[in-house]
């Protein structure tokens, strides 16, 4: 099997608030505080295949943008490791590491707050590339110009600022800066979600054509179920930190196999649906400072039953390609009870029974 180009293994992310010092004082004469711990991601395994295009998707709030963050190397590991290319990447010295972090760039969903307002475009998308000595300083201006008209931008506009372009524009700067350093992953976080819906198609089809120029892959972080649908070649449902199942999109949207993405799919909203009343998944999404045993979906889960609220479910195949962590897709054991043994009459030599 061809191995994964990025792997996340066992991976954990905790955010920890510890207890200033008045706070110590008041718990000390009695108040009942402490120390705060958000489990965001825990222990979590996602392969990415080199070519593919896994769409990762969940509520808000599931954790599936720190995970992003994490595989993109912008965020440590709390427990586990990410792996480029089968190593791992803390293992990794020199001209390795760098050329890892450079391969996996990621596209956030608000360009505006990660463009600098007092750089020029020529600068936000050469600045990289220069610094990391992929381009020479007096080939900057003709690099950025080819790398801006490839994603649907005009050269001339190089010398302007963010302010100066719209949403849509942002976010092709955006890209662009991405591509300037020859990436192999690009970690999608919501990147077409403050869009209008016709400029959203825009960057979508941008994003397949860079694909088979560049030869990318995708991790498509997004809580729109009809994009992932289309563009994906497998899709990722995560829930309260935890990946619930994983397929093809054909057969996870024909046949899900775990309550919350049965619920998800099932208010999809369709032309032939004028008439039918959308209810919510019941209740909310539980804390993560306090995420409920066993099962995360359990409290919201209509076919929860008492093995769901102690034992967490484990990942395991339900069809090929077709992985699921739910109880109720467990194999049915093999029955124990024995027919009794029907007594066997030889017959003598000559003789007829």
């Amino acid at each position: 099997m061809t191995t994964p180009l990025i792997e996340a293994v066992s991976v954990s992310r905790r955010f920890s608030r510890k207890l200033d010092y008045a706070e110590k004082i008041a718990r000390a004469l009695g108040a009942n505080l402490q120390d705060r711990t958000v489990h965001a991601v825990d222990d979590v395994d996602l392969s990415v295949m080199p070519g593919e295009v896994v769409g990762l998707v969940g509520e808000s709030g599931c954790g599936k943008s720190t995970l992003g963050r994490m595989m993109a190397g912008i965020m440590p590991v709390s427990d586990g490791e990410v792996r480029w290319k089968g190593n791992a990447l803390p293992l990794l010295e020199g001209a390795e590491k760098r050329a890892a972090r450079l391969a996996a760039q990621m596209i956030f969903q608000d360009p505006m707050s990660t463009l600098n307002p007092r750089k020029r475009v020529i600068d936000l998308i050469g600045e990289a590339p220069r610094v990391h000595g992929l381009v020479a300083r007096r080939e900057i201006r003709d690099y950025v110009a080819d790398i801006t008209s490839r994603v649907g931008l005009d050269p001339s506009y190089l010398d302007r600022y963010p302010h100066q372009f719209s949403g849509g524009q942002r976010q092709r700067i955006g890209i662009a800066r991405a591509l300037a350093v020859r990436p192999e992953l690009l970690v999608c976080d919501e990147s077409v979600a403050a869009l209008d819906v016709s400029i959203q198609a825009q960057i979508l089809n941008l994003f397949m054509d860079l694909k088979q120029e560049f030869g990318l892959t995708y991790l498509f972080i997004s809580h729109d179920l009809g994009v992932v649908k289309h563009i994906c070649d497998r899709v990722v449902v995560m829930y309260l930190g935890r990946i619930v199942e994983s397929a093809a999109p054909d057969e996870l949207f024909a046949e899900p196999r775990h309550p919350y993405t049965q619920a998800l799919i099932r208010e999809l909203p369709e032309i032939g649906d004028r008439k039918r009343a959308f209810t919510p998944i019941r209740g909310e999404i539980p804390s993560p400072l306090h995420p409920p045993a066993g099962c995360h979906f359990h409290p919201r889960c209509p076919m929860a039953f008492d093995r769901c609220r102690v034992e967490r479910p484990r990942l395991q195949a339900t069809g090929p390609g077709h992985v699921s962590a739910c109880h109720l897709n467990d194999p049915i054991p093999a029955p124990t009870t024995t027919l009794p043994v029907q007594p066997v009459t030889i017959a003598k030599k000559g003789t007829d029974l």
